[in-house]
Protein backbone atom coordinates (compact mmCIF):
# COMPACT_ATOMS: atom_id res chain seq x y z
CA UNK A 1 0.00 0.00 0.00
CA UNK A 2 1.44 3.43 -1.05
CA UNK A 3 1.15 6.41 1.50
CA UNK A 4 0.72 10.13 1.04
CA UNK A 5 2.15 12.84 3.04
CA UNK A 6 0.20 16.01 2.55
CA UNK A 7 1.35 19.39 4.19
CA UNK A 8 0.32 23.03 3.71
CA UNK A 9 3.46 24.10 5.26
CA UNK A 10 6.49 23.17 6.63
CA UNK A 11 8.65 25.17 8.80
CA UNK A 12 11.76 25.52 10.80
CA UNK A 13 12.53 24.68 14.68
CA UNK A 14 12.19 29.13 14.95
CA UNK A 15 8.91 29.17 13.01
CA UNK A 16 10.47 30.49 9.68
CA UNK A 17 8.01 28.85 6.58
CA UNK A 18 10.47 26.84 4.73
CA UNK A 19 8.15 25.29 2.01
CA UNK A 20 4.76 26.42 1.16
CA UNK A 21 2.28 25.46 -1.40
CA UNK A 22 4.07 28.72 -3.90
CA UNK A 23 7.22 27.18 -2.82
CA UNK A 24 8.37 23.47 -4.25
CA UNK A 25 12.27 23.60 -3.87
CA UNK A 26 14.13 23.64 -0.37
CA UNK A 27 15.68 27.62 -0.37
CA UNK A 28 19.01 28.23 0.57
CA UNK A 29 18.48 29.63 3.52
CA UNK A 30 17.04 26.75 5.43
CA UNK A 31 20.37 24.69 4.29
CA UNK A 32 22.94 24.13 6.58
CA UNK A 33 26.18 26.03 6.38
CA UNK A 34 28.85 23.96 3.98
CA UNK A 35 25.82 22.68 1.72
CA UNK A 36 26.61 22.57 -1.67
CA UNK A 37 23.23 24.62 -3.34
CA UNK A 38 24.68 24.41 -7.42
CA UNK A 39 27.69 23.73 -9.40
CA UNK A 40 28.46 25.08 -12.78
CA UNK A 41 31.29 23.59 -14.83
CA UNK A 42 33.12 25.02 -17.94
CA UNK A 43 34.70 22.48 -20.29
CA UNK A 44 37.58 23.29 -22.51
CA UNK A 45 38.43 21.20 -25.03
CA UNK A 46 39.94 23.56 -28.36
CA UNK A 47 43.46 25.06 -28.19
CA UNK A 48 44.42 28.60 -27.29
CA UNK A 49 47.54 30.05 -28.61
CA UNK A 50 49.34 33.51 -27.52
CA UNK A 51 52.66 35.44 -27.00
CA UNK A 52 52.32 38.05 -24.55
CA UNK A 53 54.24 39.31 -21.02
CA UNK A 54 50.66 41.05 -20.36
CA UNK A 55 48.08 38.58 -18.68
CA UNK A 56 45.24 37.23 -21.14
CA UNK A 57 42.25 35.63 -20.86
CA UNK A 58 41.73 31.85 -22.25
CA UNK A 59 39.53 32.10 -24.35
CA UNK A 60 36.28 29.65 -23.32
CA UNK A 61 37.84 29.00 -20.06
CA UNK A 62 35.06 31.52 -18.00
CA UNK A 63 32.06 30.13 -16.23
CA UNK A 64 29.70 32.13 -14.22
CA UNK A 65 27.45 31.38 -11.10
CA UNK A 66 24.39 33.67 -9.90
CA UNK A 67 25.15 32.58 -5.85
CA UNK A 68 21.67 32.39 -3.88
CA UNK A 69 22.71 34.10 -0.65
CA UNK A 70 25.39 37.15 0.11
CA UNK A 71 26.59 34.77 2.48
CA UNK A 72 27.63 31.74 0.12
CA UNK A 73 30.80 30.76 -0.91
CA UNK A 74 32.27 29.82 -4.09
CA UNK A 75 34.81 27.44 -4.27
CA UNK A 76 36.50 27.35 -7.87
CA UNK A 77 38.57 24.82 -9.10
CA UNK A 78 40.95 24.79 -12.05
CA UNK A 79 42.62 22.52 -14.28
CA UNK A 80 44.69 23.91 -16.96
CA UNK A 81 46.48 21.79 -19.56
CA UNK A 82 49.24 23.99 -21.03
CA UNK A 83 53.14 24.07 -22.19
CA UNK A 84 55.45 26.54 -23.14
CA UNK A 85 58.04 27.65 -25.70
CA UNK A 86 61.19 24.81 -25.07
CA UNK A 87 63.30 25.62 -22.94
CA UNK A 88 62.56 29.38 -23.07
CA UNK A 89 59.73 30.67 -20.84
CA UNK A 90 57.37 29.38 -18.06
CA UNK A 91 53.91 29.79 -17.69
CA UNK A 92 51.79 32.09 -15.14
CA UNK A 93 48.20 31.74 -14.96
CA UNK A 94 46.04 33.27 -12.47
CA UNK A 95 41.93 33.12 -11.48
CA UNK A 96 40.07 35.96 -11.66
CA UNK A 97 36.76 36.63 -9.99
CA UNK A 98 35.44 39.74 -12.64
CA UNK A 99 38.13 41.54 -13.16
CA UNK A 100 39.46 41.36 -10.05
CA UNK A 101 42.70 38.83 -9.43
CA UNK A 102 42.21 36.14 -6.64
CA UNK A 103 44.40 33.83 -5.00
CA UNK A 104 47.23 35.01 -5.90
CA UNK A 105 50.81 35.39 -4.10
CA UNK A 106 52.12 38.00 -1.98
CA UNK A 107 54.01 40.99 -3.51
CA UNK A 108 57.00 40.61 -3.04
CA UNK A 109 59.53 43.23 -5.96
CA UNK A 110 58.84 42.87 -9.31
CA UNK A 111 57.53 39.43 -8.82
CA UNK A 112 54.60 38.81 -11.58
CA UNK A 113 51.11 37.59 -8.94
CA UNK A 114 49.93 34.36 -10.21
CA UNK A 115 47.93 31.98 -9.47
CA UNK A 116 50.04 28.96 -10.47
CA UNK A 117 53.08 28.45 -12.65
CA UNK A 118 54.37 25.92 -14.94
CA UNK A 119 58.05 25.21 -16.34
CA UNK A 120 58.14 25.51 -20.08
CA UNK A 121 58.33 22.10 -21.43
CA UNK A 122 61.71 19.99 -21.63
CA UNK A 123 60.58 18.61 -24.67
CA UNK A 124 58.40 20.10 -27.85
CA UNK A 125 55.33 17.16 -27.41
CA UNK A 126 55.06 17.88 -23.42
CA UNK A 127 51.86 19.00 -21.39
CA UNK A 128 51.75 20.15 -17.60
CA UNK A 129 48.50 20.08 -16.09
CA UNK A 130 48.62 23.51 -13.44
CA UNK A 131 45.45 23.57 -10.98
CA UNK A 132 44.17 25.88 -8.41
CA UNK A 133 41.42 25.51 -5.69
CA UNK A 134 40.27 28.73 -3.79
CA UNK A 135 37.13 29.01 -1.81
CA UNK A 136 35.91 32.76 -2.76
CA UNK A 137 33.69 34.90 -0.97
CA UNK A 138 31.92 37.23 -3.56
CA UNK A 139 29.36 38.80 -1.23
CA UNK A 140 26.58 39.48 -3.54
CA UNK A 141 23.83 37.66 -5.61
CA UNK A 142 24.37 38.97 -8.64
CA UNK A 143 25.45 37.10 -11.97
CA UNK A 144 29.54 36.40 -10.98
CA UNK A 145 32.19 35.18 -13.62
CA UNK A 146 35.39 33.55 -12.97
CA UNK A 147 38.32 32.91 -15.94
CA UNK A 148 41.77 32.30 -16.52
CA UNK A 149 44.38 34.05 -17.79
CA UNK A 150 47.69 33.19 -18.91
CA UNK A 151 51.32 35.25 -19.99
CA UNK A 152 54.49 34.50 -20.65
CA UNK A 153 57.62 34.77 -18.85
CA UNK A 154 59.79 35.76 -21.28
CA UNK A 155 58.82 38.25 -24.64
CA UNK A 156 58.70 36.62 -27.70
CA UNK A 157 58.03 33.14 -26.21
CA UNK A 158 54.10 31.40 -26.40
CA UNK A 159 51.83 30.16 -24.37
CA UNK A 160 49.43 26.65 -25.35
CA UNK A 161 46.90 25.57 -23.54
CA UNK A 162 45.94 21.91 -24.34
CA UNK A 163 48.26 21.38 -26.45
CA UNK A 164 52.08 21.16 -26.75
CA UNK A 165 54.21 23.34 -28.83
CA UNK A 166 54.57 21.09 -31.45
CA UNK A 167 51.24 19.80 -31.56
CA UNK A 168 51.77 16.83 -34.46
CA UNK A 169 49.25 14.40 -35.11
CA UNK A 170 51.72 11.90 -35.10
CA UNK A 171 51.21 9.23 -32.45
CA UNK A 172 52.66 10.17 -29.29
CA UNK A 173 51.15 13.62 -29.10
CA UNK A 174 48.38 14.53 -26.89
CA UNK A 175 45.48 16.86 -26.90
CA UNK A 176 43.65 17.71 -23.51
CA UNK A 177 41.17 19.61 -21.87
CA UNK A 178 41.09 22.38 -19.40
CA UNK A 179 38.09 22.89 -16.84
CA UNK A 180 36.99 25.39 -14.33
CA UNK A 181 34.30 24.24 -11.77
CA UNK A 182 32.32 26.44 -10.02
CA UNK A 183 30.70 24.72 -6.59
CA UNK A 184 28.57 27.50 -4.34
CA UNK A 185 28.41 26.66 -0.93
CA UNK A 186 26.38 27.82 1.95
CA UNK A 187 27.47 29.98 4.36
Amino acid sequence: MASTLRFDNWEDSNGTPILDGSNLAIPSSAMPAGSILQVVSTTKTDTFTMSSTTFSDVTGLAATITPSSTSSKILVSVVLSCSGTTNQSSVMGRLLRGSTPIAVGDAAGSQILASFGAAASVGTDLVTTQGVDNLDSPSTTDATTYKIQVRSSASGQYVFVNRSQTDSSAPGYARTVSTITLTEVAG
